[in-house]
């Protein structure tokens, strides 16, 4: 497979966290937890599943036009901040009710509204950053015996909407929810987050 090749948008996996937990593990013992965790699907803070469709990964820019006096050729281009829509995740109705269950906790729950969150991982076929091992290994988890190509991270995801699906006896649709969630920034996982050097990366180009 060329590495630069695009690839085909339907091998995908979501995983959402409570935002408090530690997401970059920083010594071994806490990467074997978090691994561990991630293996078995242990923990009622792990939500994790494969869905039918995602949309929202959007990055935006909110601009302000300033005319500058004595400058006829075009007004300046001021950045204010940043601006993400909603993530919007869809799948086939389950007895599966976590995304249900987290909503009902942000809303009714007598403890602080609990935060995901989440990583978007974008896949192609074959390889697998397991490989053989998956079997023996028990992991089970999606999307590890898969080649990864892309992975978007958003954080303070709050269930803004979920939707359940539309009811028609007359019909034989797939039965479909979806959940949209509100967010405080989404990244692309990439060079410009290395330390030190990842602006310089970026500019270049690597």
């Amino acid at each position: 497979m060329p590495l630069l090749n695009p690839v085909p948008a339907f091998n995908f996996t979501v995983f959402m966290f409570d935002a408090k937990e530690n997401l970059f593990p920083q010594t071994g013992a806490e990467w074997g937890m978090a691994l561990g965790s991630l293996a078995i699907g242990v923990g009622k803070t792990l939500l994790y599943g494969s869905f039918s469709e995602v949309t929202g990964l959007n990055a935006e820019l909110e601009i302000e036009e300033y005319h500058e006096g004595g400058n006829n050729i075009a007004p300046l281009q001021l950045m204010k901040w940043g601006r993400y829509p909603n993530v919007v995740l869809k799948r086939g109705v389950t007895p599966n009710t976590d995304i249900w269950d987290w909503s009902y906790q942000v809303l009714y729950g007598s403890k602080a509204p609990i935060r995901k969150n989440g990583f978007i991982l974008l896949n192609d076929r074959g390889g697998g950053i397991l490989g053989a091992a998956d079997k023996s290994t028990g992991f089970n988890l999606p999307g590890l015996d898969l080649t990864p190509i892309a992975l978007w991270y958003f954080r303070n995801g709050l269930p803004e909407k979920l939707q359940g699906p539309s009811l028609n006896a007359a019909g034989n649709d797939i039965a479909i929810e979806s959940l949209e969630i509100s967010h405080e920034g989404l990244v692309r996982i990439g060079p410009a987050m290395i330390p030190g050097i990842g602006e310089t990366l970026t500019q270049l180009g690597i």
